[in-house]
């Protein structure tokens, strides 16, 4: 006799547990009754899962608590059942309770998932001084995104790691920190930062940042399971304007006149 493990929407009915779940599945989808992966895949990330349903013996909608009796070969029925092998394979065909043998249904789904790109700042804005130091920094954080897979909650938990600059002056950094305004990090203006440059030649550059996320999904309430590689991802681009300093007169200073020339 071939023994499954019932997944209802409400939660798990076991019939019965004494035989161990398949080997080939991740530890989510052990947990939830499915076997799930998660990959990396163009700017994203896949999350994808198979069920296995043994099909409509019976012409039952019910579910029942026996194989055979979930009904709707097509799917998972209108009671939102789906079945897990509780064996090595779901290759057995299951007898319909007429003495016909129905084959079992393997019910796949792919959800994908996208993180937030982060957003990258120059102080000053805009315009800079040869030999000074222009502090970059990124605003980006972990976050998590949303989903369904199988009908069920699924989600992708996305971490920073790591922020590539390119200066646009032939000069590249990696860093292992997203940096911050100078008032943050308790520094005076022009101070070095960990993730500040110095342009040596007046001009016009465009600076750009990929920032890597590591990745982790989550499935029907499981932990969190890592996902393996890293995803690299674009920020928005800036431009900054390298010019000698000059000295004006003006009749405030800038802490009276913020938008004042050299503000």
């Amino acid at each position: 006799m071939v023994w499954r493990e019932l997944l209802l929407a409400g939660g798990l009915l076991l019939v019965p547990t004494s035989i161990a779940a398949t080997s080939d599945c991740s530890a989510a989808g052990g947990l939830s009754g499915t076997c799930t992966t998660g990959t990396i895949n163009n700017g994203g990330v896949d999350v994808s899962g198979t069920g296995h349903t043994p099909g409509g013996g019976n012409n039952s909608s019910s579910g029942g608590s026996s194989p055979g009796g979930a009904g709707n070969a097509g799917g998972t029925g209108d009671s939102g059942v789906i079945w897990k092998c509780m064996e090595e394979t779901c290759d057995d065909d299951t007898d319909d309770g007429n003495g016909s043998s129905v084959p079992p249904i393997t019910l796949t789904d792919i959800a994908s998932f996208r993180p937030h790109p982060g957003v990258q700042h120059m102080q000053p804005d805009g315009w800079t001084v040869p030999g000074l130091p222009t502090n970059f920094y990124a605003v980006v954080s972990t976050h998590v995104v949303h989903g369904t897979l199988l009908g069920r909650d699924a989600a992708v938990r996305f971490t920073p790691v790591a922020y590539h600059w390119t200066y646009g002056d032939g000069k590249r950094a990696t860093r292992t920190t997203k940096g911050g305004t100078w008032n943050a990090l308790g520094l005076h203006e022009f101070d070095k930062t960990p993730t500040s440059h110095a342009y040596r030649v007046e001009g016009s550059y465009t600076i750009r940042l990929t920032i890597d996320f590591t990745a982790a999904y989550q499935f029907a309430g499981s932990p969190f399971y890592p996902i393996a590689g890293v995803l690299p991802l674009r920020a928005n681009d800036l431009h900054i304007t390298v010019d000698g300093a000059k000295t004006v007169l003006v009749e405030h200073d800038c802490a009276a006149n913020p938008s004042g020339p050299g503000c």
